[in-house]
């Protein structure tokens, strides 16, 4: 848990009093001055706010400095880590694929060309007749992307065109 420093004490202190003062200073209403305050005040402590020590090592997806401080010495937390650390370029890659699926089909279709999966797992781009003449020769399939491992079905992606090897 974070626990404000003197330091940031201090400064919401001293804003709100330099708010006060100006408050008197100027003619402002009561609702304006505690706004402005108010909003001061926050961002002073966002501005200002401590993370926790442990939070200034990085550990993403089972690797960084930080893994062992947030496994705190359990041995499940530290197996779920090193499974993340193994599984870190599968998930990237179906993230991208993701990516990619949902958001350049439409790009390419203004053009008259549509994004096909290769065996290998990246895309080329095919005009109209490339995929006629592809799907005559029974070189293509339709595929529906999955998410959760392969457990359902991602309705949020179009289906995916894939070339037969």
């Amino acid at each position: 848990m974070a626990i404000l420093h003197n330091a940031t004490i201090l400064a919401i202190v001293l804003t709100a009093s330099i708010i006060s003062s100006s408050a008197l200073q100027f003619s402002v209403n009561r609702r304006d001055w505690l706004l402005g305050s108010a909003a001061t005040c926050s961002s002073a402590l966002i501005a200002n706010s401590v993370l926790p020590a442990s939070a200034s090592q990085y550990c993403a997806s089972g690797i960084g400095d930080g893994c062992n401080d947030l496994a705190e010495g359990n041995d499940f937390i530290k197996t779920l880590q090193e499974k993340s650390a193994a599984n870190k370029d599968k998930y990237t890659k179906e993230a991208l694929n993701a990516y990619y699926m949902k958001n350049y089909p439409d790009f390419f279709a203004s053009s008259g060309k549509k994004l096909v999966r290769k065996p290998d797992g990246s895309f080329i781009l095919l005009d109209e007749a490339e995929i006629d003449r592809l799907s005559r020769a029974n070189k293509l399939s339709t595929e529906m992307p999955r998410a959760l491992k392969g457990r359902v079905t991602d309705l949020t992606q179009k289906p995916i065109l894939v070339l037969k090897e």
